[in-house]
């Protein structure tokens, strides 16, 4: 162990014990990860089947699993990481000025509403953010995780009836980076891991502790290694980083043949040496273990990787180690000795303060009180006019469905003041227009903006047409 690693491992150690969740569509995956002082273990891991007849007996049979795991190992976890599957996620990247940095979670609030297909109040997200540079030219890539608050409410309701709760909502990208960035020990070089997703597979690209980018390769389809290089180089150009040599890529297993590189380890025999764990993690491997071994590794404060959807008032407050707590109490001590006697006249003189300024607040407040009512009646008023707004909003999708060709396909939709814009690539974006003309259901339909060539032979369109009410 190098004297970085060894700086690293000494300011994380802790007395913890951390449960991690990966919930994917047919069965969950629970890791329990102890801490002691800087000894990480994995002590059990197991997955178990979800009932998928309903939505109602899916949820139960998550609880039940949960709360036969913990019961069964005894698990008192001090920090619970849920963690989320692929496809219950939307993740989009965004190109800002460097000077959105400044204003960048007001400019993500607007931003947001007119990138994701769900109102804002409807999602939970959280992002990672690159930059070119300062200055004029300079850049900002972000890219954004959200997921359905819905979601997200039905799980932390499941786990409650377990006796859990999470403290963060993850991905299984993010814990896989954990889980890679643990058993590799601190770096900044850029890495990729290839993960197999039922019948699909995951590729996730991580650069300086951050996701960068997190691929889904459709039906069992994977590159070989050169289009794999291409598209890892591809990701990192997008937020500014031109990779040094070859990109590491570590797989889920063992290495697929397809895209395979001799020599390349796969993420179990990463662990060796760096995870104690039992045998049976390493002789029967499962790629499921890596993301719920990942969330555990972070509740453990062995993270890297920061990525919450969870917002900051819904997290549960510290629960960490016995040394926190400790460290904690000393200083608490230290300062009540040295500043005990300036307590009673620093609350007197903050009294008095926060005393004048409440009494010159006070016309503020009755202001903004009349504000507040007067938009609880527009906002009753809005809610009358837009009620069968999600109804034809049904309508228009099936209409978009139908019209636009097999060849083309939308990388962008939006909605709002009765008019429908449309982004995404066709093999002849001109034909478009006509078929669109067409519908009953929209008129004047017509480019925002000039078509442009596309990979793979394919038009980039922008459209917006007029719906009929």
């Amino acid at each position: 162990m190098d004297l970085a690693t060894f700086s690293l491992r000494i300011r994380r150690a802790d007395f913890l014990d951390g449960l991690g969740i990966f919930v994917e569509p047919s069965r969950v995956t629970l890791a329990h990860v102890t801490k002691r002082f800087m000894r990480v273990a994995l002590r059990h891991a197991r997955s178990y089947p979800l009932v998928v007849t309903s939505p109602q007996d899916r949820l139960q049979s998550l609880e039940q699993a949960v709360a036969s795991f913990t019961r069964e190992f005894n698990v008192q976890p001090g920090a619970v990481h849920l963690c989320l599957g692929r496809h219950e996620l939307l993740l989009n990247r965004i190109m800002l000025p460097a000077a959105a940095r400044e204003n960048l979670q007001q400019v993500l609030e607007y931003e947001v509403e007119r990138i994701i297909p769900l109102p804002r109040d409807e999602i939970f997200y959280d992002y990672q953010v690159r930059e070119s540079g300062g200055g004029e030219a300079g850049r900002l890539a972000v890219l954004v995780v959200s997921v359905p608050r819905r979601v997200v409410r039905e799980y932390l309701d499941a786990l409650e009836l377990a006796g859990v709760r999470p403290k963060t909502v993850g991905i299984a990208a993010v814990a896989l980076g954990d889980y890679a960035a643990f058993c590799r020990g601190p770096s900044d070089a850029p890495f990729a891991i290839m993960t197999p997703s039922g019948r699909d597979f995951e590729l996730a690209v991580f650069v300086e502790r951050q996701l960068i980018a997190d691929h889904v390769l459709r039906d069992g389809l994977t590159p070989t290694a050169a289009e794999l290089d291409e598209m890892i180089r591809r990701d990192l150009a997008e937020v500014f980083r031109a990779p040094e040599g070859e990109v590491e890529v570590l797989y889920a297993g063992a290495p697929l043949s397809a895209a395979s590189v001799d020599g390349t380890p796969d993420l179990f025999t990463l662990a060796h040496g760096r995870l104690e764990a039992p045998p049976e993690f390493f002789e029967s491997p499962e790629p499921a273990l890596l993301p719920a071994v990942g969330a555990a590794l972070a509740a453990a404060r062995e993270g890297s990787v920061d990525v919450n959807l969870l917002p900051e008032e819904d997290r549960p407050g510290l629960q960490e180690g016995l040394l926190v707590p400790l460290i904690l109490l000393v200083i608490v001590a230290l300062l009540t000795l040295v500043y005990g006697g300036s307590v009673i006249v620093r609350d007197e003189m903050t009294r008095r303060a926060l005393a004048h300024e409440v009494e010159a607040l006070e016309p503020q407040v009755a202001v903004v009180k009349k504000q507040e009512a007067e938009a609880r009646t527009l906002e009753a008023q809005l809610s009358t006019l837009t009620t069968d707004q999600d109804r034809r909003m049904i309508n228009y999708l099936r209409e978009l469905t139908d019209r636009i060709p097999t060849d083309a396909y939308l990388t962008t939709m939006r909605y709002r003041n009765g008019r429908v814009e449309i982004d995404g690539f066709a093999t002849k974006a001109s034909e478009l227009i006509k078929t669109l003309e067409d519908s009953p259901l929209l008129r004047n339909v017509q480019f925002t903006s000039p078509t442009t060539a596309g990979q793979g032979g394919q038009e980039r369109f922008s459209i917006v047409a007029e719906v009929e009410e």
